[in-house]
Formats: C-alpha cells, sequence, structure tokens
C-alpha cells in the first residue's frame, strides 16, 4: 500500500511535466523519472536494471551470432532472477531490508522477451533510446503488466495527447485504488474478516471455508487493483498497456481461468514456455505441466509454489483430457445449469489450490485441507 501511494505522489508530479516539455523530451522524462523513483527507493535496482539494459541491448548490436546472444541474455536474467528470488546474493548486493530488488521479477520477464523475439527477428528496428525507454517505464515497472516491446514501440512512435485516453486513466486509477483500498483492504481484510473470526468454533467448517474464500479474495483485488492503477498510469502517460485480469473467479474451467488471471504473465508463459515445450516434447500435457511451474516459481522459489504450480497444471491437463472426452459433451447436454455448476466448481478448485500458499507451513495446508475436505 505504501509503494502504491509513492508512485501516485510521484507520477502526479511526473505527468504533467511528461506533457508539458517539448515533445521529444516529454519520454525521457518519464526515464528520468523512473531513475530517480528507483534511486530513492532501491539503488540496488537501478544498478541492476541499468547493467541488464545497457547489456541485453549491447549484446545484440556487438555482432555476435543471433543464438549465442539470445543464450546469454537468458542466462543473465535467469541467473539474476534466481539469485535474488532464492536469496543468494552476497550482502553487497541486498537492498536494506528487502530481499527482491524492486521490479525485477518485471523487468527480468521482458529482457527475456526481448531475447527472444530478436532472435527470432520480430523486434521492430529501434534505437537505444528506445529500449531505455521500454526498460525504464515507471508505470508498469513494478506491479506489471508485463508488457510487450514491439505493442509498446508502436504507442510510442504513435504517442500523442488524447483527451479521452487521460480521462480514461483517471478513471482506471480510481477504480484499481477502489479495489486494493475499498474491498481488499477495508471489506475483506477487516470487516469481513473480523466477522469470519466471530463465528463460534463448533462452525469450524463453516469458518475455515470462509477464511478461505476470504483470502483469495483478497489476493485477487490486491492483485488486479495494482494492475488497473498501472494501467491507468500508463493512459495518463499516453500509452496503452495489456490487460491483466479479467472476471477470473467467474471462469467456467481452470484453463479459461487462466486466460483471465495475470494474463501477462500467462501468456508470457505459452509464448515462451509452453510451446516450445509442447514442441519439443509433442506432449501438450508436459508443456502445461512446465508452464504451471515457471508461474508458481515467478512468484517465489520454494516447494510451496511447485507444489502449487502442479496443482493447477495437473487440474489443467485433467481439463483438457476431459473436454475432448464423451463425458463433457453428456454433461453438457443433460446436466441442468451446467455452465452455473461448472463455475462452482472452477472457483473452489482455486480456492483449495490458494490453501497452498495461504498458510505458513504444511502442518497448517493439511489441517486445513482436513477440515475442508471433511477428513477431520
Amino acid at each position: 500500500m505504501d509503494i502504491l501511494n509513492l508512485i501516485l505522489a510521484f507520477l502526479a508530479v511526473l505527468v504533467p511535466i511528461c506533457w508539458l516539455v517539448p515533445s521529444k523530451w516529454q519520454v525521457w522524462a518519464i526515464v528520468v523519472g523512473t531513475l530517480a523513483f528507483l534511486l530513492w527507493q532501491s539503488p540496488i535496482s537501478v544498478a541492476i536494471l541499468a547493467f541488464t539494459t545497457v547489456s541485453s541491448y549491447g549484446i545484440f548490436q556487438s555482432g555476435l551470432n543471433r543464438a549465442w546472444a539470445t543464450i546469454m541474455i537468458l542466462l543473465q536474467s535467469i541467473g539474476l532472477f534466481v539469485l535474488y528470488k532464492a536469496n543468494w546474493a552476497p550482502d553487497v548486493l541486498q537492498d536494506g531490508n528487502r530481499l527482491i530488488p524492486l521490479g525485477l521479477s518485471y523487468y527480468s520477464f521482458r529482457q527475456i522477451h526481448y531475447a527472444i523475439e530478436q532472435y527470432k527477428e520480430k523486434v521492430p528496428i529501434h534505437s537505444f533510446g528506445e529500449y531505455v525507454c521500454y526498460m525504464f517505464f515507471l508505470p508498469t515497472i513494478l506491479v506489471g503488466p508485463i508488457n510487450r516491446f514491439p505493442t509498446f514501440m508502436r504507442h510510442l512512435r504513435r504517442r500523442r495527447w488524447d483527451e479521452q485516453m487521460f480521462a480514461d486513466g483517471l478513471e482506471r486509477i480510481l477504480y484499481g485504488y477502489a479495489k486494493i483500498v475499498i474491498l481488499g483492504n477495508f471489506l475483506v481484510s477487516r470487516i469481513i474478516a473480523e466477522a469470519i473470526e466471530d463465528i463460534d468454533h463448533q462452525y469450524i467448517w463453516l469458518k475455515t471455508y470462509l477464511e478461505s474464500i476470504n483470502f483469495l479474495l483478497n489476493t485477487y483485488f490486491q492483485f488486479a487493483g495494482f494492475s488497473d492503477v498501472a494501467i491507468g498510469l500508463a493512459l495518463l502517460c499516453g500509452f496503452r498497456v495489456m490487460e491483466n485480469f479479467n472476471y477470473p473467479l467467474s471462469a467456467p474451467n481452470i484453463n479459461e481461468f487462466w486466460n483471465r488471471w495475470h494474463i501477462s504473465l500467462s501468456s508470457w508463459c505459452k509464448d515462451y514456455v509452453y510451446i516450445p515445450v509442447a514442441s519439443i516434447t509433442r506432449q501438450p500435457i508436459w508443456g502445461i505441466i512446465f508452464t504451471m511451474l515457471v508461474i508458481g516459481l515467478w512468484h517465489e522459489l520454494s516447494m510451496k509454489y511447485i507444489i502449487w504450480g502442479l496443482f493447477h497444471g495437473i487440474g489443467i491437463a485433467i481439463w483438457h483430457l476431459y473436454k475432448n472426452s464423451g463425458i463433457a459433451n453428456r454433461l453438457t447436454k443433460n446436466l441442468p445449469y451446467y455452465e452455473f455448476w461448472a463455475k462452482v466448481l472452477t472457483f473452489h478448485f482455486v480456492v483449495l489450490s490458494f490453501v497452498i500458499v495461504m498458510e505458513p507451513d504444511w502442518i497448517s495446508v493439511w489441517e486445513r485441507y482436513k477440515i475442508l475436505l471433511f477428513f477431520n
């Protein structure tokens, strides 16, 4: 919440500047503002981002074979990502009490995307300055979405003042802020949480069930709210970035859930994990499993998120087998209110999966599962 307020306050000053200065300096005002913000909040992140931005651009300009250049950038980005996510970074590279430099999870994946698209020769001709603008774009650098370079370049070159876009940006920020503060922090984390806490212990199943749903709802409102704010701030600066959430909790199946939840991450993993693995193994199920493992490990390098990723990966694989079976056809035709029950089942599958990351240890996870599944 503090970082959100800081970003909003900082951009309240930066956005007018980026429109009032001469047009050729407007985008550079955003870059300088991003640099100033990161220097203020996380100097080590500035050092890492600056170094990797220069190296990821320079390696491709060096004349090195494209395949080797891509491999070098992948090793660099993945290596730094793992170094900090696994908390292996030496003290000199730590940033105070913050284990992971601000924005690392997002700009590492942007650089991987850039490298692979360079290898495929699908990146538009661009200057170093344009690449710097892409990497040092404050609205999305800290909380996503993981926007793509070709799209950013298109908007960068067509960027102009648009009153409707600016108004849409303000509306989107307000919408996202309401999700975080009113729905997440106040309604879910305070009012509903206190009501659940007051439920008598004799109704332990109901209490446990509602706590699990409450955790998922708060996760959604926080994550989706921050994405809304980022999208809105980008609009204020004259850029459109991709949507990140599209009512995922009403998805009719777990595959569709991941088409709606953290869309920029799931689409990134589809392009750079699922398609390569499925193509190499000729087994789409392995592509699904590896994709969900990467999504889990992107959140945290821990056994919990490995299991969480496998939980979803196996769920999606089972859904694909079910979809292609005769059972699916019969249920679709004969089960009354099929779509409603499909949404209910998907929602509860997601609730059960988030129990894994909700609890502090495996014993607590097991105890919650025992209650929820009537094994207690």
